[in-house]
């Protein structure tokens, strides 16, 4: 994963799991009830919730969604109104964007956005390696996960010395863990 990547997927998660402390500091007279409590299963991030699940689970509902999609990206943004997960996949020689509510996990939006052929060419020979690779993304999401003891808000391709290896973060009792995994082993 380039580190520009590695440090949105940092910025989001400390925006959200950072509490908002000064929207609530100093509210002396105000009787705002206090946000609710999560749930079971739930993984509080500040004042954000997000549902229960794999990062695995959302990749494979882009790809059963979606048929002869390949998934290659994932990745919690909070740029909108409320977080959201944006899942990029390969279909079709398109390049897709499927946008999916973090508190709810259901789709909210699905769009081919350009095709394969337009992106740089460090992107398509990460493409060209998933296409060779035995293992999907959802399983070294799943492995990262295992390992990690957490859930994956971040999950891509990095070519390292020219071999194809899968980039996981995880959050685990509120702290990021970047992980790599092999498709070869």
């Amino acid at each position: 994963m380039p580190a520009n990547r590695f440090a949105t997927a940092m910025t989001a998660a400390v925006l959200l799991l950072c509490p908002a402390t000064a929207a609530w500091a100093d509210r002396s007279g105000d009787t705002a009830p206090p946000p609710p409590a999560a749930g079971p299963g739930d993984e509080p991030t500040g004042s954000v919730t997000i549902a229960p699940g794999s990062g695995a689970d959302l990749i494979r509902l882009v790809e059963k969604s979606l048929p002869g999609t390949r998934v290659y990206d994932l990745n919690l943004s909070d740029d909108g109104a409320a977080p959201y997960f944006e899942v990029k996949a390969e279909r079709g020689g398109s390049v897709w964007t499927v946008i999916i509510d973090a508190a709810t996990r259901k789709i909210l939006r699905a769009q081919a956005e350009m095709p394969i052929s337009e992106l740089g060419p460090e992107v398509q020979r990460e493409l060209a390696g998933l296409r060779r690779a035995r293992m999907q993304l959802s399983e070294a999401v799943v492995i990262a996960e295992k390992l990690g003891r957490g859930r994956a808000i971040s999950a891509g391709l990095h070519l390292n010395n020219g071999k194809l290896i899968f980039v996981v973060v995880v959050v685990s009792n509120g702290e990021l863990k970047e992980l790599t995994v092999s498709p070869e082993k």
